[in-house]
């Protein structure tokens, strides 16, 4: 992959630009671009882009503002580098509320959404309290060795995760848990015109996996929803091949993969 320079200062890589139709895909909270990295075999054949989100990575020295502003780098970010000025939207957790927020606000940027384990609804008391002891832990080398341990990282994968994590602001956490916390509501969801599949870990928790996929079919009764059996809620990390399927069947075919289940 090749690094470009983008208007807003957000860094970004781009790879088989030229290839087909665009994808962007947009990391998890904890994490920057480079957790991509196992599905980019699989995605072969579409012009992919790849940016760290305002905080992290590359982008840290840009200040996290809100989900809505990181939208609006994505969507610049779309305008500048896709051809016709429009991608495939391809998030998790963090990712997938921002690839969301993109198509409500910039709905010209937009071709369709793959929302992996968005987190729509408010979370649950026990993961409030994961969250606050997460933030307490957040300059730790341990807590990061031991979140990326139970993501299944390992060796330079694991190093890597730490360094990154090590690299993102407390700060910056502690605004995106207290804009999470109060969930997107159905109005802001509503606004939305693209295709979506939002998809979740069958192994996620219930707020992930119910409240929030449910939170979106009201939003969205067109919307498709499905489940990665038996996986949790970095599924992409867990089976990188499954994760890879599914974006293609969605943003090439408009249809879920085999290896999902389809709920309602």
């Amino acid at each position: 992959m090749s690094g470009v320079a983008t208007s807003t200062g957000l860094a970004a890589e781009e790879l088989d630009r030229g290839s087909g139709e665009t994808l962007v895909l947009l990391h998890s909270s904890n994490t920057a671009g480079w957790m991509w990295g196992p599905q980019l075999d699989g995605l072969r054949g579409h012009h992919l882009i790849v940016p760290d989100l305002p905080g992290f990575g590359g982008s840290s020295q840009l200040a996290w503002g809100s989900v809505a502003e990181a939208a609006r780098h994505v969507a610049s970010l779309v305008a500048e580098f896709a051809p016709e000025g429009r991608a495939h939207l391809v998030g998790l957790s963090l990712g997938s509320s921002v690839a969301l927020a993109v198509a409500a606000a910039h709905p010209d940027r937009v071709r369709s959404v793959f929302a992996a384990s968005a987190a729509l609804a408010p979370p649950s008391l026990p993961a409030r309290f994961a969250s606050a002891m997460a933030i307490r832990a957040w300059n730790s080398p341990a807590y990061w060795r031991g979140t990326g341990r139970s993501y299944g990282l390992s060796g330079e994968d694991l190093e890597l995760f730490v360094s990154t994590g090590s690299g993102i602001r407390r700060q910056t956490a502690e605004e995106i848990y207290r804009e999470m916390r109060a969930g997107t509501s159905v109005g802001a969801l509503a606004r939305v015109r693209a295709p979506v599949l939002a998809t979740a870990g069958g192994r996620d928790a219930a707020f992930v996996r119910q409240a929030s996929l449910a939170r979106l079919r009201e939003a969205l009764p067109s919307a498709r929803t499905a489940v990665a059996p038996g996986l949790h809620h970095h599924w992409s990390a867990e089976n990188p091949q499954l994760f890879a399927d599914a974006v293609s069947a969605w943003t090439s075919r408009g249809e879920v993969a085999d290896g999902l289940a389809d709920v309602r």
